[in-house]
């Protein structure tokens, strides 16, 4: 048992480890399903392969934190299930591989920090416990950080006691710390300062980029203001047979085509060569479509769409069976459609 509490309070996640863990695993499951050496029963897709893979890393990161003692941390979990989360909502392998590389970063970083907290805390308990704080100099400052693998303490006030500093010095939470730790005296009392090294400032400030960029790209391209790839629907639309071009029945339809996609989950939908937006008009003027102001080819319209093809396509069913539809339309379904994206003004 002691051992096994040992084994925790040494255990550290380095982030570039972790990077490199999450490239190489996204790359052997690919590598492995291209040359049919990873086979699953019901042929399981590529994108299904990618995902059981990041649900792997998942499952491995909560064995860890089991052993770390750090289940029940706010900060783990709320990372934790962000990294699920995204792994789930992902279309896309490389949309896995995304999140897996920025979300799972940012849990092992969180795992990092929480760790080092654990320890900062262990070493205020044992300076807390020392009598002559109470009656210390006011700001007296006492240092504890490891060098060379040992635990080294300055205390030019001499306020710890030989049994507090050994207590410091053979204790396992202190010996994994990986940042210096400084306790200072205030109105009698310890109180821990809040010493991160400056790279570790400059590391925190870069994963919060990271974070803020990697939702900028969500946002964007769920507004269609960023390329978006993913499985989805390629639709090529024409005038049923023997029907006569009606300009408001054109445009009514393919209105009834975008709105159905969307109501069925949809993450985007271009028609033509334009990306639709939350301001897109779409309207028929003579033979021709306009989208976005922008007249499109009508024989065929194509229209594109990203989002669950079985439940995209499925969708669709119920217009085009309706007799007031008048458009014949091929449907395809895609492991990869991309739709360029809406320019920015």
């Amino acid at each position: 048992m002691a051992r096994e509490n040992q084994w925790r309070s040494k255990w550290k996640f380095d982030p570039w480890v972790t990077a490199l863990l999450v490239v190489i695993l996204v790359n052997v499951i690919v590598l492995a399903r291209s040359t049919q050496l990873l086979r699953r029963p019901g042929e399981v897709t590529e994108l299904e392969a990618i995902r059981q893979g990041a649900v792997a890393l998942a499952d491995f990161y909560g064995t860890q934190i089991k052993q770390l003692g750090l289940q029940n941390n706010a900060a783990v979990r709320n990372a934790m299930a962000k990294y699920r989360f995204e792994v789930e909502q992902a279309l896309a392998g490389d949309q896995v591989a995304q999140a897996m590389s920025v979300y799972g970063r940012n849990l092992a970083d969180v795992i990092e920090r929480e760790q080092q907290l654990t320890r900062e805390q262990a070493v205020l308990d044992i300076v807390k416990q020392e009598p002559r704080v109470s009656t210390a100099k006011e700001g007296a400052t006492i240092t504890v950080q490891i060098e060379n693998g040992k635990v080294v303490i300055e205390d030019p006030e001499d306020i710890l006691s030989p049994p507090s500093e050994q207590k410091l010095k053979i204790s396992d939470q202190v010996q994994g710390l990986a940042e210096m730790v400084q306790i200072q005296v205030r109105n009698g009392q310890a109180k821990l300062l809040t010493t991160r090294s400056l790279p570790g400032q400059v590391h925190a400030l870069r994963q919060e980029i990271n974070a803020a960029q990697a939702a900028l790209q969500q946002a964007m391209q769920a507004g269609g203001f960023a390329e978006l790839t993913g499985p989805g629907l390629l639709i090529r639309a024409r005038q049923s047979r023997g029907q006569a071009l009606i300009e408001n029945v054109l445009g009514y339809d393919v209105r009834d085509i975008v709105n159905e996609l969307f109501a069925a989950g949809a993450s985007g939908i271009q028609v033509g060569a334009q990306r639709l937006i939350a301001t897109s008009s779409i309207r028929a003027v003579g033979d021709s479509i306009l989208v976005n102001h922008q007249a499109v080819a009508t024989q065929p319209l194509e229209v594109r769409a990203v989002g669950d093809p079985e439940v995209l396509a499925s969708a669709l069913d119920l217009i085009t069976h309706s007799p007031y539809f008048g458009l014949m339309l091929d449907i395809r379904k895609e492991g990869t459609v991309t739709l360029v994206a809406h320019p920015l003004r």
